[in-house]
């Protein structure tokens, strides 16, 4: 650290030893020592890279930009190793890949859903991603997992079907509302061409994507309720693919998974019978894919998102944590 304005270096000398185990030379280890800068002077480094760009920090400390990289670097390794090693065994876990960069730039992310704390990531998705989850958490630990909440892609089920047998496996909330929102999504671009086609401004208005997020709404406010009057009379298609979406998101307020089971089996024939290419895409989709929708019922986990394992975390303190694994999966991979 520097002294009334002043850079300081120090000259250590690290003594070598002959251990008499094994017969090779040590030498020296000095816990306050990182390669060939202190420990407060590294951990200054890091706070600066925190709140700055590496080059700005390197300005400030007279280093370059590649010295202020390694050091930052070498302590977030540290900072995820003390938080991510040894993996603790959950019992209920959600798994999903969060894209980083462009060109198809994943990490794959297992969160504990108990105590909302991811406990595991890894560069890539799919199958041998997962694969090294379960292999590092040994095959008795992955014996008590009991739930897992996914998108329902097939390179996680089939990880866990191999590594977790016992495991349920549970489609989350988060994708089936992805899912009913793109069909919905996609009537709507259809239609809006059509509108255009036509020249008609009112249905065009209406279906234009500033009015879009009013229609993926969850929750039926005064605005969604007055645009679905207007649509019921205006275009079918979209009225249609909207009511369809709001039918499956009541397949969650079912008593029990027989009942769920039932309200599920109409949905798939109403959407069959709707002649929307898109849900009868879904339809079928979620057919193939119904004892993991019905499994809801049996553990009622959701997967969170980072987003929203951030506005879970009670104070500052862990906010800051939680920032520093999210740079470190962005720096790393």
């Amino acid at each position: 650290m520097r002294l009334s304005s002043k850079r300081v270096f120090l000259h250590v000398v690290k003594r070598k030893s002959l251990c008499n185990e094994d017969g090779r030379i040590r030498v020296d280890k000095i816990d306050w020592i990182r390669g060939r800068f202190t420990r407060r002077f590294a951990e200054q480094v890091n706070r600066l890279t925190s709140i700055t760009t590496n080059a700005e920090a390197g300005w400030f400390l007279d280093l370059d930009d590649e010295t202020v990289y390694r050091i930052d670097r070498s302590i977030l390794e540290e900072l995820v190793a003390e938080r991510l090693e040894p993996i603790e065994t959950p019992l209920l876990m959600s798994v999903d890949e969060v894209a980083w960069q462009k060109w198809h730039r994943y990490v794959t992310n297992v969160v504990d859903i108990e105590k909302h704390k991811v406990i595991w990531n890894h560069d890539g998705r799919g199958k041998d991603v997962l694969n090294r989850f379960y292999k590092a958490l040994g095959e008795q630990q992955c014996k008590q997992i009991k739930a897992v909440a996914s998108d329902g892609a097939q390179g996680y089920i089939a990880s866990t079907k191999e590594n977790a047998a016992q495991a349920l496996i549970v489609l989350d909330h988060f994708h089936v509302k992805k899912y009913l929102n793109d069909a919905v999504d996609a009537v709507r671009k259809q239609e809006l061409r059509k509108a255009r086609d036509r020249n008609d401004m009112e249905l065009s208005g209406m279906l234009h994507c500033n009015k879009r997020f009013i229609l993926m709404q969850t929750k039926v406010t005064n605005k969604k309720r007055d645009m679905l009057e207007i649509l019921s009379k205006l275009n079918q298609s979209v009225y249609q693919a909207m009511l369809l979406k709001e039918q499956f998101l009541c397949i969650y307020t079912s008593a029990d998974r027989k009942k769920a089971w039932a309200n599920l089996k109409n949905w798939i024939v109403t959407a069959l019978q709707s002649d929307i290419p898109e849900f009868v895409k879904l339809a079928k989709k979620f057919f193939r894919k119904r004892h993991y929708v019905l499994n809801y019922f049996i553990y009622k986990i959701v997967q969170l998102s980072l987003r929203e394992l951030i506005t879970k975390l009670k104070d500052l303190k862990d906010l800051k944590e939680w920032l520093m694994v999210i740079e470190m999966c962005n720096i790393f991979y």
